[in-house]
């Protein structure tokens, strides 16, 4: 297959969906498919792929509108010089304008590969939408469920399949990741590190923990907090930090090409997101062999397994965080014994391989037949 990934990310963004592309390009690579990366000039999202596979094509698309017939008559050439067979859509603006250049060329299916219910409730979305779309993959059921509710893509369009991770870069034993992280971070030896990995926006939930991490150092004063990643809300979380005068307990490590080590030398990971359609995140987390506190939405239980990788409590309270923090802080054995079941939870539910099998077989079968959805696709219109 000749499979074109396009996401319209602004340009100093690069999230999960980002991160997924880049692996799942590589993987579909390394089964003989040809992929090309379409995104914005000068992206991060682009840098970042770009070293991804030595095969991997990459575009820059320049985008303004959901409806530019610049950008949809460069998607036609694009898709007649590389004979694209299928393109895997992010934001709704790639859906249409990938989706409207496709019916013009005629023989390319198109997907949404969501990371996020984006449906809305307008003419536009309800008319259009559907009549542009060969199918929809989701990671998670839960996020299924939401974007059936929004009444207008069909049910039978959306195979949810769980995303999955190879195993790290480089596997560091214990004692030297936490030696070095905390050198590299200029931590106290004895510091228990609670690392969170997220954009600072409010989707994450940082305030939320933000609020729970004074509470959380009274109790434990060995207790640090390091968070990868960046945002637009960094400035207001480091000024709340500072009011709170716990601004020194929390390291702000920035967007990291590569964070093994954070991971592998931290002692649990925290994710207190208010909405979370899967969490890429929790599988590193359990991949690195880290007990987790998360918060119990979207995906998020579909992932862990509560109890045993994971203590789940509810979103926007941070007393509930402040309090399964500090049980897992206080109890060592309690903390081996999850993140042992997490690094197991990854290896045996959610393999990498496993995942491209399904991914492979799913777009094949949209490129291959098709004839279902463009007959449903048919009638709707009529």
């Amino acid at each position: 297959m000749n499979i074109l990934f396009l996401n319209s990310v602004p340009v100093h963004v690069f999230g999960g969906i980002e991160y997924w592309t880049g692996m799942v390009a590589r993987g579909l690579l390394s089964r003989g498919h040809s992929v090309t990366i379409a995104g914005r000039p000068g992206s991060e999202y682009l840098r970042r792929n770009r070293n991804v596979h030595p095969n991997l094509r990459i575009i820059e698309l320049p985008v303004s509108g959901d409806f530019n017939p610049v950008t949809i008559a460069a998607l036609r050439r694009i898709y007649r010089k590389s004979h694209i067979d299928v393109v895997i859509a992010n934001f709704n603006k790639d859906i249409r304008l990938g989706g409207i250049a496709a019916r013009l060329t005629g023989d390319v299916k198109v997907v949404w590969r969501a990371g996020l219910d984006q449906t809305k409730n307008n003419l536009v979305h309800r008319l259009l939408t559907p009549r542009l779309l060969d199918g929809v993959i989701t990671p998670s059921y839960r996020l299924k469920q939401q974007i059936v509710a929004s009444g207008y893509i069909p049910e039978s369009l959306i195979t949810p399949i769980h995303t999955g991770l190879p195993d790290c870069d480089q596997r560091l034993d214990q004692p030297s990741a936490r030696q070095m992280l905390r050198k590299k971070y200029q931590l106290p030896d004895d510091a228990l590190v609670i690392v969170t990995s997220g954009r600072f926006v409010d989707q994450k939930g940082h305030v939320y923990l933000a609020t729970a991490i004074p509470g959380i150092v009274r109790e434990c004063p060995n207790a640090y907090f390091l968070w990868l990643g960046d945002g637009p809300l960094e400035a207001a979380l480091k000024t709340r930090l500072q009011e709170s005068g716990c601004r020194d307990r929390v390291v702000f490590a920035g967007l990291l090409e590569s964070f093994d080590l954070e991971l592998q030398g931290a002692d649990m990971m925290v994710h207190p997101s208010i909405e979370e359609p899967f969490g890429i995140v929790l599988l590193e987390g359990m991949r690195a062999g880290l007990p987790i506190v998360a918060s119990r939405v979207g995906g998020i239980p579909e992932v862990v397994a509560e109890g045993e990788t994971a203590m789940l409590v509810p979103p926007h309270e941070p007393v509930s965080l402040q309090d399964a923090i500090l049980a897992l802080l206080s109890d060592p054995d309690r903390r081996a014994t999850m993140g042992a079941a997490g690094r197991e939870r990854w290896r045996s539910c959610f393999r990498y391989d496993v995942m491209l099998d399904n991914l492979e077989s799913k777009l094949k079968q949209i490129v291959a037949s098709g004839d279902q959805v463009a007959s449903s696709r048919s009638r709707r219109i009529q």
